[in-house]
């Protein structure tokens, strides 16, 4: 009973440090869960939220020598700059993948006809752009063009996907909003009231190790992954030309190259990953096409392609073809007035519908619904009739156009079923060419140094909703929750740290283990290294976060400049390569390319030590001269 007593009576003088072992204990279990994903994110962060409410908020009234600190103070991440910075950059990207303003690179990069050239200037494209976009769109923008170019020539290639994802995080360290983990750093300093990073801050450092970065990727990297297997690549170009096709009808336009061409089949294979069955012009229709036929402006072609293919011609005019149009008595006028999204989707059709054995013009489909169907699926059966003409099966699929509301209208009749998942939105010129604008005043705003880059992502997101170039509705999807509760938990937990001086103990610490070190340089290098492998194990925006006080105090100690170790950890953080979990770009690429975990492992763990070869050289040559 007496040691029991004794534990109570010297509990409030140790409780300090028992509160500083407790932060440590979160770190430590915060980062194995994140590890091993036995919670969601989201949960993770949010018991981490309330272990520390309770650690600094709820305990210190009854142990009176442990340090408070409010709870506004450990919240405060939900309000801090770099995240709401984050998420407007989030919207604005956003904006400019939906309006199609991004399409353009990728549809030039997919035209060239050079299988090398074309796939040197994408990755180049993706690490340009990551520049000054968030790296998720821009991957999710060129995975469709890497796989299009690797059908297209054949290819067995296991590189350029995953090449492609490092290409992107290399290009996010060139500038501060080339990455979250690069706002996080600077924020983290802005808290702590030092002197933080500006706008082209890492840009030359960020170049050299991006220059670097794209020498191991083109020539190191496929000696590594080598060619994908046999099975593999049959299983991949099954999928692309062996799956659902739908049958389109367009129309030739007076400017489209085939005007006054014979209907050859040779003339139709420059339209990529399509065929031509059908030719029609007025009441005659020629199939297969003939040599003889003198194609003119007016006729129509009925092609076979993929839904991916026809949403491309359709968004692009491509070649002269012009698809069936939303216009004139067929249009809706229930917003008028108020721009609306045009959409695409597929609907089956199910035994029970009246459509059955009927034509499209016979059910007066574009009058009743203000919509206008594209193209048709039937399986292995084989259309060679206009579609407007074609009586109508079970179990046909229907790709339907239309604007947002009456596509969705249709969703609700009996006649139809909606295909999940496959709505999709169509380019609009008008409202690309104001996304680019936005995005480009923010960019120079920013880089020159006129406006905070808070103010700059926040009031072009601002701009972005205000215009009508994209809807409330997809801003808040565009918004990343995992990001939000990831970032607010680690400045929560760093917030803790630093108050309980846990960031001078670990500073301390790796300074003694690198006491014999001839010189600051070495202890940089040292530190680089450490924290680069540890991104690939937790949250790339959690290791920025936790180290950037640590950095500071031991570039404190060290007695120099903190900046040269803020800006290691902003590399730092960012060379997630050896693992799918490190980046998120990482697993997006990881289903489409087809890798393993072992993979990531085998291409990118030398790119880390690439990095940090190069940035050691920096330590020497550029931080410290």
């Amino acid at each position: 009973m007496s040691s029991i007593s004794a534990y109570f009576l010297y509990l409030p003088a140790y409780a300090p440090q028992l509160q500083m072992l407790a932060v440590f204990a979160l770190i430590v279990g915060g980062l194995y869960f994140y590890a091993i994903e036995r919670f969601s994110m989201e949960v993770t962060a949010l018991i981490l939220l309330c272990s520390l409410l309770v650690l600094f908020v709820a305990l210190p009234p009854f142990i009176p020598s442990l340090r408070f600190l409010s709870a506004g103070t450990i919240l405060s991440g939900f309000s801090s700059p770099a995240l709401l910075t984050v998420l407007s950059l989030l919207v604005i990207g956003e904006a400019l993948a939906s309006t199609g303003a991004l399409a353009i690179v990728s549809r030039y990069l997919a035209s060239i006809p050079s299988y090398y050239l074309g796939l040197l200037l994408l990755l180049f494209a993706a690490m340009l752009l990551s520049a000054f976009l968030n790296n998720i769109p821009v991957v999710v923008l060129f995975i469709p063009v890497i796989r299009a170019l690797l059908e297209r020539k054949r290819r067995s290639s296991r590189w350029p996907m995953m090449g492609m994802s490092f290409a992107s995080v290399l290009g996010g360290m060139t500038t501060l909003i080339g990455s979250s983990t690069n706002l996080l750093v600077a924020s983290s300093l802005v808290s702590m009231k030092r002197e933080t990073l500006s706008f082209f801050t890492v840009t030359f450092p960020g170049l050299y190790l991006a220059c670097f970065g794209m020498l191991y990727i083109i020539f190191v990297m496929p000696r590594l992954l080598g060619k994908a297997h046999d099975g593999l690549l049959r299983r991949r170009h099954s999928s692309a030309f062996q799956g659902k096709r739908f049958v389109a009808q367009f129309t030739v336009t007076g400017d489209s190259p085939f005007v006054g061409k014979s209907a050859s089949v040779r003339l139709f294979s420059i339209i990529e990953r399509a065929t031509v069955v059908l030719v029609q012009r007025g009441e005659v229709s020629f199939s297969p096409p003939q040599l003889s036929f003198i194609l003119r402006a007016g006729d129509m072609l009925l092609i076979s392609a993929s839904r991916e293919r026809i949403d491309e011609l359709v968004g692009s005019e491509e070649h002269g073809l012009l698809a069936p149009q939303l216009s004139g008595d067929y249009s809706s006028e229930r917003t008028v007035g108020v721009p609306e999204e045009t959409i695409i989707a597929e609907f089956f059709i199910p035994p029970h519908s009246s459509f059955i054995g009927r034509s499209l013009q016979d059910i007066r489909f574009r009058f009743r619904s203000h919509c206008v169907v594209l193209g048709l699926e039937r399986g292995t059966r084989r259309m060679l009739r206009n579609l407007t003409s074609t009586s109508l099966r079970a179990g046909d699929i229907a790709l339907v156009q239309g604007r947002a509301s009456d596509v969705l209208a249709l969703g609700q009749q009996r006649d139809l079923v909606a295909v999940e998942h496959s709505i999709h939105k169509l380019p609009d010129a008008e409202r690309s060419g104001k996304a680019v604008s936005v995005f480009t005043l923010c960019i120079l705003a920013a880089a020159t140094g006129m406006v905070p880059i808070e103010l700059s992502a926040i009031c072009g997101a601002t701009a972005m909703l205000a215009l009508g170039v994209i809807s409330l509705e997809d801003a808040v999807r565009a918004l990343d929750r995992r990001i939000v509760m990831v970032i607010a938990s680690a400045i929560a937990l760093a917030v803790g740290l630093q108050a309980t001086g846990g960031d001078s103990i670990l500073a301390e610490a790796f300074i003694q283990l690198t006491k014999h070190a001839p010189s600051p340089p070495f202890v940089l290098s040292c530190f680089f290294l450490f924290v680069a492998l540890l991104s690939n194990i937790i949250s790339t925006k959690a290791t920025a976060v936790l180290f950037t006080p640590i950095a500071v105090a031991i570039a404190d100690s060290l007695e120099v400049s903190h900046i040269p170790f803020a800006i290691a950890v902003l590399f730092a953080a960012n060379c997630a390569f050896a693992t799918p979990i490190g980046y998120q770009t990482n697993l997006l690429v990881m289903s489409a390319g087809q890798y393993r975990f072992v993979d990531f492992v085998k291409a990118g763990l030398p790119l880390i030590f690439v990095c940090w070869v190069c940035f050691s050289v920096l330590c020497y040559a550029y931080f410290f001269v």
